[in-house]
């Protein structure tokens, strides 16, 4: 029972900052003197690998490749496209998670809506990383202040990482991803918890290949969380290519 209210809690923690962020955001990290936007004539492939560290040193890598094409869409751009592919690699007791993971088809990502910038407007595919986190961090302590049989708590552990990801999978893509208007920046919150715990979670993204008004070559977000001497990392990389 105890197990099933932390990810329970986990789970609408995640969901409720998805949902409320989905339709009224600031995104995150605003990048300064944005250029007018010229996207690629045909379509693009659109890779994003999540790695996730989990517990015991082990990673969740997981990979979306979508085939994308941009068109004119009033004074900014419209992006239309479908899921390509997916890769998932877990260790054997996730198993089942990423058979769930290999199946979900991504419904309501596309369009994505850009203004004249190229910066991704509002909607499903931005959210504020630090409300993101603070949820996950939050199923953490009640993980943490849990009374839970070793292998019930790593495996509990484990599952709270996952319900992060899925969230991670719908949600939370740069808004200026297709058109960095610098090469790195950084921001640094305080997350103030519950039972008078202190964290912190660290969000950089840099771009490199990077043309300004154009598409990067590759675009990573590293995010680290530290919670009572605890520290968590994901990394999202997110690479352009033709598509054949």
């Amino acid at each position: 029972m105890i197990l099933r209210r932390i990810l329970l809690a986990g789970v609408a923690g995640l969901a409720t900052t998805s949902a409320a962020v989905a339709h009224a955001c600031t995104p995150p990290l605003a990048p300064a003197s944005p250029v007018r936007f010229m996207p690629p004539s045909g379509p693009v492939m659109v890779s994003r690998t999540l790695i996730r560290a989990l517990p015991d040193g082990k990673e969740v890598r997981t990979v979306r490749r979508y085939r994308v094409w941009f068109s004119p869409d009033g004074e900014g751009f419209r992006i239309d496209g479908e899921l390509a592919e997916v890769k998932v690699e877990v260790p054997p007791i996730l198993e089942g998670l990423a058979a769930i993971e290999r199946s979900r088809t991504d419904p309501g990502l596309f369009p994505v809506r850009l203004d004249g910038a190229g910066h991704i407007q509002p909607g499903l595919a931005t959210t504020d990383d630090g409300a993101r986190v603070r949820a996950a961090a939050l199923g953490q302590v009640m993980l943490n202040q849990a009374t839970l049989a070793p292998p019930t708590r790593a495996q509990a552990s484990a599952m709270l990482q996952q319900v992060s990801i899925a969230a991670a999978g719908q949600t939370a893509w740069p808004a200026d991803l297709f058109n960095p208007a610098e090469a790195e920046r950084r921001e640094r919150r305080a997350l103030a918890l519950p039972g008078g715990q202190q964290g912190s979670v660290e969000i950089a993204i840099t771009a490199s290949g990077r043309s300004p008004g154009r598409l990067p070559g590759r675009v990573e977000r590293l995010v680290v969380t530290e919670l009572d001497g605890t520290r968590r990392t994901s990394r999202e990389v997110w690479t352009f290519a033709p598509a054949d």
